[in-house]
C-alpha cells in the first residue's frame, strides 16, 4: 500500500514538474475533484493561452485519480478566445513586443495578425526612439564627469607648485577637451537622430489614429 501511494504521489510530483515546464497551471487533486472544465476552459482561452494547456491539466489530474472533461473545456476555451482575440488585445502585444501564438479560431486570426502587425511596427518606432533617448542620457552623464574633471584639472593647474605639476594637469586638460569633444559630437548625432525617430512616432500615430486607442 505504501509503494502504490509512493508511485502515485511520484506521478504526480512529475506531472505537475511537466504542467509547469510548458507553462500550465499545477493543479491540485483538491481543485481537480471539483473542477468545471468548461469553466476552465474559458479562462484558458480568456487569457490566450494554447490548446496544450488542456493537456498539462489534464495530466495532473490523472495523476492524483481524476479525469478531464476535453469536450466542455473545449467548449469553454473557444468562447475564452473570443473574448481574447479583439483588435487591441492584438495591438497591445505587438506594441509590447510579444509575439502571436496563432490560437485565434479562423475566422478572427487575420484581424488579429493584422492589428498584432501593427502593434509591433508602433513598438519598432517606439523602441528605437527610447533607445536613442537612453543614449542622450548617457553621454550627458559622461560629459558631465568630463567637466567636472576638467574643472578639477584646472584648479589644479592654478595650483600647482612646479612645472611638472603644471605639465601634468595641461596633459591630463589636453585629453579631456578631446574626450569632451567626442562626446559632444556624439550627443549632437542622437539629438538629431531622437528627432528623426520622434517624427517617425508621430506619423505613425497619426496613421493609425485611434483605431487601437492611445498608445
Amino acid at each position: 500500500m505504501r509503494l502504490m501511494m509512493a508511485g502515485l504521489i511520484g506521478l504526480g510530483a512529475a506531472a505537475l514538474a511537466a504542467c509547469e515546464t510548458i507553462g500550465g497551471p499545477a493543479m491540485s487533486p483538491a481543485q481537480c475533484s471539483v473542477a468545471d472544465w468548461k469553466a476552465l476552459g474559458y479562462q484558458d482561452g480568456a487569457e490566450g493561452r494554447v490548446p496544450e494547456r488542456f493537456v498539462s491539466r489534464q495530466q495532473a489530474c490523472i495523476a492524483v485519480g481524476y479525469g478531464a472533461d476535453q469536450e466542455a473545456y473545449m467548449a469553454g476555451r473557444r468562447d475564452g478566445l473570443w473574448t481574447w482575440c479583439q483588435p487591441d488585445r492584438a495591438f497591445r502585444l505587438g506594441l509590447d513586443g510579444n509575439s502571436y501564438n496563432g490560437v485565434c479560431p479562423p475566422e478572427l486570426d487575420g484581424m488579429f495578425r493584422d492589428a498584432h502587425a501593427e502593434g509591433y511596427r508602433a513598438h519598432t518606432v517606439v523602441s528605437a526612439l527610447q533607445s536613442v533617448e537612453s543614449t542622450i542620457t548617457s553621454l550627458r552623464s559622461e560629459r558631465d564627469d568630463l567637466e567636472h574633471k576638467i574643472q578639477a584639472n584646472q584648479l589644479g593647474l592654478e595650483r600647482s607648485a612646479t612645472e611638472e605639476e603644471r605639465q601634468r594637469h595641461r596633459g591630463e586638460l589636453d585629453r579631456l577637451y578631446g574626450e569632451r569633444r567626442q562626446v559632444e559630437n556624439r550627443l549632437h548625432d542622437a539629438e538629431r537622430d531622437r528627432r528623426y525617430r520622434a517624427r517617425d512616432v508621430s506619423e505613425l500615430r497619426e496613421e493609425l489614429g485611434f483605431r487601437f486607442g492611445s498608445w
